[in-house]
């Protein structure tokens, strides 16, 4: 896997470092890449307590991919995509799912990202509850 395109100065103090020192995924693991690559003059970093990983085989529950992930951003004008029945029923499908209305808000401006996890979850409950068309968001981002 080629990380010679990560940014380990910005990823420093976004990403938490994992000090275990014995992982088996620690080539591929972004936690571990970045912890590696660490500027030693940082005072304080994020980290994962090593006597919290729990590893099951080889797989640790705290484990992040390098891999570059797209992410949703906002959905301002999905609703109007949509025939007037469907709407309702998306509606309500996206208010039972962000659960109240500040949280809907947050997510349909934008000011929030949509995983893909969250996106096919959401399509999924919209599909069941007969809206024809998946989540179709403002923008997307690339992101780790």
């Amino acid at each position: 896997m080629d990380t010679s395109n990560l940014n380990i100065e910005k990823l420093q103090t976004k990403v938490a470092q994992c000090m275990r020192v014995d992982c088996p995924s620690a080539k591929v693991c972004l936690r571990q890449i970045v912890r590696r690559g660490c500027d030693k003059t940082l005072e304080m970093v994020q980290m994962v307590n090593p006597d919290a990983i729990v590893m099951e085989g080889d797989k640790c529950q705290f484990f992040r991919s390098t891999e570059l992930t797209v992410y949703g951003v906002g959905f301002r004008y999905y609703l109007d995509m949509l025939s007037y029945t469907e709407a309702q029923a998306a509606r309500v499908v996206l208010r039972a799912y962000f659960r109240n209305s500040a949280q809907l808000s947050r997510y349909r401006t934008g000011r929030f990202r949509i995983s893909p996890e969250m996106k096919a979850t959401i399509d999924y409950h919209l599909k069941a509850n007969g809206v024809s068309v998946p989540l179709e968001c403002d923008a997307y981002e690339v992101d780790l």
